[in-house]
This record gives structure tokens, C-alpha cells and sequence, in this order.
């Protein structure tokens, strides 16, 4: 098998030209998130096809496509329309009938774009049951981490903020000191973003007011 990502979590293969193999790393079940997918697959989300679930290991459709964070960072995507796109889909997501699931990490790196289906949201292993304005609380804050970051793509991800903040329909301060806590709670947070979580929490509180 070729590794061809890796994230916090889990590791992904490739299977073959049609299937990907996500891993657990630290055995956690990897059948809970194959039925969150499978759930929103049948209201017409769009996610990747679920093809087996067993322990650790997710087989899943192979997305031809870059993630929208790649797509940004090599210039064929812009950070507003960036920013546009994560509130639809978090809108997308809230307004499915007998339903309220969050995702709780949707980011420009968990998107995919593809030629076929457009964006498809992946990574579904936080997702549970809860307010919409938690989910979008916390893709703000997410965004405001890497905004207040010294990294040159920083004003990009402020950019990108904004447009977000703008579209999203649902009052996300409400539901920011949920979302500082549990981002600082995060155990793949390095020090270093945790730290910077009083700047982002600022950010979004002024670009939000």
C-alpha cells in the first residue's frame, strides 16, 4: 500500500485507482465514522462512498481532487470563495432533515474538490449531535488560528474569515467559548496553537461584531 496522507489522527493509503484505506492510529473505531458518512450519503451530504468499515481501518471511495487548502495554497482557489464555500457547506449540513450533526473541524483541509462531484467533505471523526452554531463557531476558529499565525499565507486565511463569517446563517459568538474549549482541550494541538487561541478568539469576535 502507498501512503498518500497523513493527518492527526489516521494515515490514508491508496488501494488502488478507485479506493483509499484510511487508518486509525490510535485504534479508535473506525465503524462510527463510516455510519455518520453512510447517514449523511443517504440525505444526498456530499461524502466520500463508504466500501468497508472494520476496526481501524475505513475503506472508502479514492476523490480525485486537490484539498481546498492545496488548491489555495497553489493559487486556483481564492480565500474568499474559500471562505464562502465552508459556510455552504456547513449550512448544507445543518438544514438536512431529522438531523442536527455537526461536523466540528470542517476546514479548507478537509474538503476535496473534484472535477466530478465538486466539494466532498471528509474526515467525519468528530462529527456528533448539537447546535449549528457550534459547528460554525468552530470552523471560525480554526480559520483565526492560521490568521494570527506567522505564516504567509496568514492574511489569505483573514481574508477567507471574513467572507465565512459573512454567509454563515447562524449567530456564531454564542457559541465561541465552547468552541476556545474544545479546541484547547484538543490533544493534537501542539502548545504553540494553543497559545494562539486567545488571538484567534479575538479575531473572530472583532471580524464577527
Amino acid at each position: 500500500m502507498k501512503i498518500i496522507g497523513q493527518g492527526r489522527t489516521a494515515d490514508v493509503y491508496a488501494l488502488d485507482g478507485t479506493r483509499v484505506l484510511r487508518r486509525y492510529r490510535g485504534g479508535d473505531d473506525a465503524t462510527r465514522e463510516a455510519e455518520v458518512m453512510r447517514r449523511l450519503a443517504g440525505h444526498g451530504y456530499p461524502v466520500p462512498a463508504v466500501l468497508r468499515a472494520e476496526g481501524t481501518d475505513l475503506v472508502m471511495e479514492h476523490l480525485a481532487g486537490p484539498s481546498l487548502l492545496d488548491a489555495l495554497l497553489d493559487g486556483t482557489y481564492e480565500p474568499e470563495p474559500a471562505g464562502e464555500l465552508i459556510a455552504e457547506l456547513l449550512t448544507r449540513l445543518h438544514a438536512l432533515p431529522g438531523t442536527r450533526l455537526l461536523h466540528l473541524d470542517l476546514h479548507p483541509g478537509n474538503v476535496i474538490v473534484t472535477a466530478a462531484r465538486g466539494p466532498v467533505v471528509i474526515d467525519w471523526q468528530t462529527a456528533e449531535e448539537g447546535r449549528p452554531g457550534l459547528d460554525c463557531a468552530m470552523s471560525a476558529l480554526i480559520l483565526a488560528e492560521v490568521a494570527v499565525s506567522p505564516a504567509p499565507y496568514a492574511p489569505g486565511a483573514r481574508a477567507g474569515l471574513a467572507a465565512l463569517l459573512a454567509a454563515v446563517r447562524t449567530p456564531v459568538l454564542p457559541h465561541l467559548p465552547t468552541a476556545r474549549a474544545r479546541r484547547a482541550a484538543d490533544p493534537n494541538l501542539t502548545a504553540g496553537e494553543i497559545a494562539a487561541l486567545d488571538g484567534a478568539e479575538a479575531l473572530v469576535r472583532a471580524l464577527a461584531g
